[in-house]
C-alpha cells in the first residue's frame, strides 16, 4: 500500500469521525469538502464524553479552574479544596485502572423491527480477568436519530472469569436503516468519575425498520389485470408445473409419457393425462418519493407533515405487498427518486422480508418530480397492464404523470394521502390522511 493510499484512508477514518459518537456534522453531502476542524472538535468532544461519566464531565471543568487558581494563590483556603478535588479524581482514576473490564462481548440485535417497536438487545458477556468486574453500562452512547433507548443494559458485577447476560430496550421512532456502533462496556467503578472501556472493535450492527401496516380486508383491482402465460419463465421455475385438467382417450401424436397407465388398465383403453398451462397475473404499484424541499422559511411543521404523508404512503404500500402476494399475483414495485427502483414480489421472487427491507431504505426524493419517470419505465407497466400509483398530493405533474400513464393504455387506480379538504382530485380517486392509515382505519381500497 503506497504513502498516499495510506494517507487517504486515514484521513477519510478521521472524517468520518468516532464510530460512537454521531453528528450530522460529519455526515457526508453532495461534494468533497468536509471540514477538518469540525472532525477535530468532535473526536475531542466524543473521548470527553467517553473517559468522563456525566457528573465528572460537569465537575472535572470546575476542579480544574480550582486547581489552577489555587497555584497562583498558595495563601487561598481554596488550596485545600483543590487538593481534596485532585486527591479524589486521582485515587478514583487508579482504582479504575486497576479494575479495568477486560470483556469478551456477544451482542444479539434484531436484523428487522416495526416502527413504532420497542426491541431488545441482547449480551453475552465474559469477564476476561481474574479480578471482578464492576458497575458495567453496554452501548450508553446517543444512537441515531430514528432510535430511542429506553432502558440500559447494565450489571453490577461481573466475577472473574464468569459470564452474564444483560439486556438493554429500544423503541424504533422512524423508518429507515441504522447503523449501531460496535458494542461499548464501560466500567464506573469505584467513584463514577472516570470510564474505563472494554470495547469489541469493528462489529457494528444494522437495524432496519420496517414501515408499520395494517392488513387490508379487500380490494377492486384496476380491470384491465392481464395474465402473462409466459409467467412461470418469466417469474421462476422453483416448484412450478403444469395444471392437471382431465383424462381423455389417446390420439395420434400425444406424449406417451402423459399415459395414465392405471386408468388404461381400468378401462381397457390407452388414456391420456391432460394439463393446462398455468396463468399469473401481474399488477404495478408507482409509490411516489417525492418531498418538496423545505427552506428556511417554512415552518418546521409544514415538513413533518410532508414526511408524515411519505411513511403512510410506504405503509399503505407495505399493506398492498402483503395483500397481493398472499395471492397468486406477481407485484412489481416502482418506486420513483433520482434512481427508480424496480423490484418484484410474490410466486417465489423475493421474499416479503426482503421487499421490506427496500422499503425501510428508501430515502425521500427533494429533486425529481414523479413525472420524471423514464419512457423505458412507463412501456414496462405497460407490458403489465395496469398500476397502483400511491401519490402524496395531486397537482400538474402528478396529473402529467397519469396522462402518460392513459396514453399508453394501462388502467390505473390512483390513491392519494393528504388532507382531503385541501385536495381537489377528480372523483375516481380515493383521498385518504396519512392518520387514518397509520392507526389502521383504511382496511379495504375499493
Amino acid at each position: 500500500m503506497s504513502i498516499t493510499t495510506l494517507y487517504a484512508k486515514y484521513r477519510d477514518r478521521f472524517l468520518d469521525g468516532p464510530e460512537w459518537y454521531h453528528t450530522q456534522a460529519l455526515e457526508k453531502r453532495p461534494g468533497n469538502y468536509r471540514s477538518v476542524t469540525a472532525a477535530f472538535i468532535i473526536w475531542l468532544l466524543s473521548f470527553y464524553y467517553r473517559i468522563f461519566t456525566v457528573p465528572a464531565q460537569f465537575l472535572a471543568p470546575l476542579a480544574g479552574i480550582v486547581i489552577i487558581y489555587s497555584i497562583f494563590a498558595w495563601n487561598s483556603p481554596m488550596r485545600i479544596v483543590s487538593v481534596v478535588l485532585f486527591v479524589i479524581f486521582f485515587v478514583d482514576f487508579i482504582f479504575a485502572l486497576l479494575f479495568r473490564p477486560k470483556l469478551k462481548i456477544k451482542r444479539h440485535v434484531p436484523r428487522r423491527v416495526r416502527v413504532g417497536s420497542t426491541f431488545s438487545i441482547r449480551y453475552e458477556l465474559e469477564n476476561l480477568r481474574n479480578l471482578s468486574s464492576w458497575d458495567i453500562e453496554m452501548d450508553n452512547y446517543r444512537l441515531r436519530p430514528g432510535l430511542k433507548l429506553k432502558s440500559l443494559a447494565s450489571a453490577g458485577v461481573i466475577p472473574a472469569r464468569d459470564k452474564v447476560e444483560i439486556s438493554a430496550e429500544v423503541e424504533a421512532l422512524n423508518r429507515g436503516k441504522y447503523d449501531i456502533f460496535s458494542p461499548i462496556a464501560d466500567s464506573r467503578f469505584p467513584l463514577a468519575l472516570f470510564k474505563m472501556s472494554s470495547r469489541k472493535k469493528n462489529n457494528p450492527d444494522v437495524v432496519l425498520v420496517y414501515p408499520s401496516f395494517h392488513e387490508l380486508l379487500s380490494m377492486d383491482l384496476p380491470v384491465a389485470v392481464r395474465f402473462q402465460k409466459e409467467g412461470d419463465s418469466r417469474v421462476s421455475k422453483i416448484g412450478e408445473s403444469l395444471d392437471f385438467f382431465g383424462n381423455r382417450e389417446f390420439r395420434e401424436g400425444d406424449d406417451p409419457r402423459h399415459i395414465d397407465w392405471i386408468g388404461s388398465a381400468r378401462s381397457g383403453e390407452i388414456i391420456i393425462k391432460e394439463f393446462q398451462q398455468e396463468y399469473l397475473s401481474r399488477i404495478a404499484i408507482i409509490v411516489d418519493t417525492y418531498v418538496p424541499p423545505v427552506n428556511s422559511f417554512q415552518l418546521r411543521f409544514g415538513k413533518k407533515q410532508s414526511f408524515a404523508e411519505l411513511e403512510a404512503s410506504l405503509s399503505l404500500c407495505s399493506a398492498l405487498i402483503d395483500y397481493l402476494t398472499r395471492g397468486e399475483y406477481v407485484v412489481d414495485i416502482f418506486a420513483t427518486g433520482l434512481d427508480v427502483y424496480h423490484f418484484k414480489a410474490g410466486r417465489h421472487l423475493s421474499c416479503f422480508d426482503d421487499i421490506m427491507d427496500i422499503l425501510a431504505s428508501l430515502e425521500i426524493n427533494h429533486q425529481l418530480p414523479v413525472n420524471e419517470i423514464s419512457s423505458s419505465v412507463i412501456e414496462e407497466i405497460s407490458s403489465i397492464g395496469s398500476v397502483l400509483v400511491l401519490l402524496q398530493g395531486w397537482d400538474i405533474e402528478r396529473e402529467k404523470l397519469i396522462a402518460r400513464l392513459n396514453n399508453y393504455g394501462i388502467a390505473t387506480k390512483i390513491v392519494i394521502i393528504g388532507d382531503k379538504e385541501k385536495i381537489s382530485a377528480p372523483s375516481n380517486i380515493q383521498v385518504f390522511s396519512a392518520e387514518d392509515i397509520q392507526e389502521g382505519r383504511v382496511l379495504k381500497l375499493s
